[in-house]
C-alpha cells in the first residue's frame, strides 16, 4: 500500500504540455510486431503495483470464494473489482440479500493490481480450480464498446477491462507525459475514457494544429499485461496505468500506516 501513497504525490499531471509521442509499442492492436523477449517479473510487478483493485474478505483475512453452476458444473470463483463503489455495491446489493449472515462479516479490503496478477500466476501452478475475475467498471465499458461500434465494429461488445490511450493517428504514436520531477516521459494508458479525453483536450489546446491528428484508442487490460510480459520493446517501459479518478481519491485518502493483506481461503458463500 505504501506504493499507492507514494503514486498520490505524482498524479497532478493536469496543466502539464504535451507535446512529444512515442512510436507503437508492445503486441497490443495497433501497437507493431515485436519478437518476445520475456522481461523480468519484477519490472511488470512494479508496473501493477500503483493500481488499486477491491475484494471482498473475511474477519481473518481471506477471500470470499462464491460458489455457482456452469452448465451443471460448480465454479468457484472470487472477484477483484476496479472500483471500490462496485465491491462495495456487490456486498450490499447482492450478498446482503442472499446471505445476510455471512455479508455481515465482510468488508472491502483494498490490494493492488499486482497483487491480483501474481495470485492469478501463481494459480496457474497448482490444480486450483478457484477462478480469480477481475471486473470492470460497466460505464468503461459502454465506452469501450460504443468506440469499437464508431470504428467500423458495429454490434461488437468490448470484452475485457477497457484501457484508453491517446495518441497520434499518422505514425501511430503516443502522447506522453511527465511524471513528477525529471526529464522522462511516459505513455498513460488510462482506466476511464474521461481522464484520456481531458489529456487530448489539454494537448490540443497546447498544440492546435495537431489536434486533428490525435484519437482515443481502447485496448485490453490482459493485453497490457502480456505485452509488459512479453515485449522486447525498451519503450514498454514507458507504459504507466493510470488509475480511475475515484481510486485516485482512495489512494490519496489512505493513512501512511495502511497495510493491505489477504490470502486465497474459501469461505461459505451463497450459490448463484
Amino acid at each position: 500500500m505504501k506504493s499507492f501513497i507514494r503514486l498520490g504525490a505524482t498524479l497532478g499531471i493536469a496543466g502539464s504540455v504535451f507535446l512529444t509521442g512515442l512510436s507503437g509499442i508492445g503486441n497490443l492492436p495497433g501497437m507493431g510486431n515485436l519478437e518476445a523477449i520475456a522481461l523480468p517479473q519484477d519490472q511488470v510487478v512494479k508496473k501493477l503495483q500503483e493500481v488499486p483493485v477491491f475484494t471482498l474478505t473475511n474477519p481473518k483475512g481471506e477471500f470470499v470464494v462464491l460458489s455457482r453452476n456452469n452448465a451443471s458444473k460448480p465454479v468457484s470463483q472470487v472477484g477483484f473489482f476496479i472500483s471500490k463503489q462496485d465491491a462495495q455495491k456487490f456486498l450490499d446489493n447482492r450478498l446482503k440479500k442472499e446471505n445476510p449472515q455471512l455479508a455481515s462479516t465482510l468488508q472491502v479490503r483494498p490490494l493492488s493490481l499486482a497483487d491480483y496478477y501474481k495470485i492469478v500466476q501463481e494459480s496457474k501452478k497448482k490444480s486450483d480450480s478457484v477462478i480469480y475475475t477481475l471486473v470492470p467498471t460497466q460505464q468503461q465499458v459502454a465506452s469501450a464498446t460504443s468506440m469499437l461500434n464508431q470504428n467500423g465494429k458495429k454490434g461488437e461488445q468490448f470484452n475485457g477491462i477497457p484501457l484508453f490511450v491517446p495518441k497520434f493517428k499518422k505514425d501511430n504514436s503516443y502522447l506522453t507525459i511527465p511524471l513528477a520531477k525529471g526529464n522522462e516521459r511516459y505513455i498513460p494508458f488510462f482506466f476511464e475514457k474521461e481522464q484520456a479525453v481531458a489529456l487530448l483536450e489539454e494537448f490540443k489546446k497546447a498544440v492546435p494544429k495537431e489536434g486533428a491528428n490525435t484519437e482515443i484508442q481502447v485496448v485490453d487490460l490482459y493485453g497490457v499485461m502480456e505485452a509488459l510480459n512479453s515485449s522486447s520493446d525498451p519503450s514498454i517501459n514507458k507504459i504507466v496505468l493510470y488509475p480511475s479518478r475515484e481510486s485516485i481519491n482512495f489512494i490519496r485518502s489512505l493513512a501512511p500506516n495502511q497495510s493491505p493483506g489477504a490470502k486465497p481461503a474459501p469461505a461459505a458463500a451463497p450459490k448463484k
